[in-house]
């Protein structure tokens, strides 16, 4: 098998789910969508999982997590009572991590390594894996989301993931964990606007289409007019890992149901890229 990127996708990581024995019901759908997106992922045989997380939040430098294994708890510190102290385990891989630091200064932008012992995940990273790779046994190398970027660095820092992707000859899969919309209401069970909602379905449907390019058009007013996460920074890198790639080779999928949490709209989408 050949290197490169085998699937880019978005993933919810709404806290709600955190603990699934405790999830609301308006979001089975997402959980059960998750669970598949992780299925699809896995027949791809990847040799490593890249996930941003929105949560994440660096202020100047793309830090990459470099630890052999990642080991720890869970606390979710904007809601303790949901994500009280969950434990994870999951083999990273450091050389790939390295490679990915290397590809992202090669482009210009400050990148660095986070090697601290004592780091742990923050509920964007944990909340999406549990479902992706229930049994954790794909080597995962997670990212930050830096604050300072604009659209078009997330962009190219996407590219330079696709990039160390070839070089490296491994198989990744990319996972960009964010919301779609999210102007945050205090109701759980609250759906987006109507019109955030409206554009949530327009970009999706372009993603559906194969239509990256038009994503990416689209993305800067879509993120302006409905909060998306993180200012749309996460999904702008994973659409920067298809940049170049013909529609042709592209498979894209919705997988479960897009639900609401708290005014935020969440769903699992994942574009399968096809060997060249």
């Amino acid at each position: 098998m050949t290197g490169g990127i085998v699937m880019s996708a978005i993933a919810s990581h709404s806290p709600r789910i955190g603990i699934e024995a405790q999830a609301p019901a308006f979001l089975h759908g997402v959980i059960a969508g998750e669970y598949a997106l992780g299925r699809a992922i896995a027949a791809l045989e990847p040799d490593v999982i890249v996930l941003q997380s929105a949560h994440w939040v660096t202020t100047f430098t793309w830090y990459v997590t470099c630890q052999r294994r990642h080991k720890g708890v869970c606390v979710s510190d904007e809601l303790p009572d949901l994500i009280p102290g969950v434990p994870y385990e999951q083999p990273g891989d450091p050389g790939f991590a390295a490679l990915l630091v290397e590809e992202i200064k090669a482009k210009g932008l400050l990148s660095g390594r986070n090697e601290a012992e004592h780091y742990k995940w923050d509920y964007g990273t944990f909340v999406p894996l549990q479902y992706l790779d229930p049994k954790s046994r794909i080597p995962v190398v997670t990212m930050g989301t830096c604050i300072l970027a604009d659209l078009e660095e997330c962009f190219t820092v996407g590219r330079a993931i696709r990039d160390a992707a070839g070089k490296s000859a491994k198989r990744v899969a990319f996972v960009a964990s964010s919301a779609l919309s999210h102007k945050l209401v205090r109701d759980p069970a609250s759906w987006p606007t109507e019109a955030h909602q409206a554009l949530d379905h327009e970009f999706l449907g372009l993603l559906s289409a194969g239509k990256t390019l038009e994503a990416w058009r689209f993305l800067g007013p879509y993120a302006q007019e409905s909060l998306v996460e993180m200012g749309g920074r996460n999904i702008a890198t994973m659409l920067g890992t298809l940049d170049g790639l013909p529609a042709a080779l592209l498979k894209p999928a919705q997988y479960g149901e897009y639900g609401p949490s708290s005014g935020a709209g969440h769903v699992n989408f994942g574009i399968t890229v096809a060997p060249l």
